[in-house]
């Protein structure tokens, strides 16, 4: 069991500590893996003191009280991260038909052009388009006090610049959150006559919830996502987890 420990602590802390160094990528998602990954590793290196201390906390009433509830609380979380999920691979496959409009979230550009994350929505924007040359688009991302200019904008120069007709893309630079994204393009898209009926295109991990906030806005949507590195998955995977918890609990 030490061993098994080992492995999957080592082995996850790897992980989450690669983007920090790589990209310098540090949020709550890789900073919480860390945290439970190292955990592992404690218990590993100290596996036989644990199930002695474990021992002697079950022999009096207040220690077995501790442990259950312990016990709960690891359990409870479990099931809520198998929920969640489910809920995340249901939410990236809503298949779209090609007759409807793409809106592509905005997360970070930069100067020299899209993050990582965001130039793989754009990817799969821009297969969806050539696929579909029908498709208008709405790009939606404001500009963030760490950016050079409006994630629209960022987001606009990039698939441009790999092919894609200036007057199929329509801008939308003010929204500051997803639910602004949505809601912005929503506006552009019944002032501009486009097609009500939207693809939203995010990373996979994130479509879930941008769909529960498109149900609000009574929008009828799909979902297109764009494949996140393997190397970051679990960094924005884990801060998907708290965000969909705090969109059931306060923004339902």
């Amino acid at each position: 069991m030490n061993i098994f420990f080992l492995i999957i602590g080592i082995l996850g802390d790897i992980w989450c500590i690669l983007p920090i160094f790589t990209y310098r990528i540090f949020n709550i998602g890789n900073g919480t893996g860390i945290l439970v990954f190292t955990i592992f590793i404690l218990l590993g290196l100290f596996w036989k003191k644990f199930k002695s201390w474990l021992c002697k906390l079950r022999e009096s009433k207040f220690g077995r009280l501790l442990v259950r509830i312990v016990g709960f609380c690891i359990m409870l979380t479990a099931i809520l991260v198998v929920i969640e999920s489910i809920c995340i691979i249901r939410g990236a496959n809503r298949k779209p038909d090609g007759t409807e409009t793409l809106v592509v979230l905005g997360s970070k550009v930069n100067s020299y052009g899209p993050s990582l994350m965001t130039a793989q929505r754009l990817k799969a924007a821009i297969k969806f388009m050539n696929e579909h040359p029908d498709t208008k688009c709405v790009l939606s991302g404001g500009q963030g006090p760490d950016e050079p200019f409006s994630e629209a904008k960022g987001m606009y120069d990039y698939m441009v610049s790999h092919g894609i007709d200036a007057d199929r893309l329509y801008l939308e630079d003010r929204s500051t959150n997803t639910r602004e994204n949505l809601k912005f393009s929503k506006e552009i898209i019944e002032s501009e006559g486009l097609n009500e009926k939207i693809v939203i295109v995010s990373n996979e991990f994130h479509l879930y919830r941008a769909g529960l906030i498109a149900k609000k806005l009574n929008l009828k949507y799909k979902t297109l996502p764009g494949r996140s590195l393997l190397i970051l998955f679990p960094t924005y995977y884990i801060r998907e987890l708290y965000a969909i918890l705090a969109q059931w609990i306060i923004y339902r």
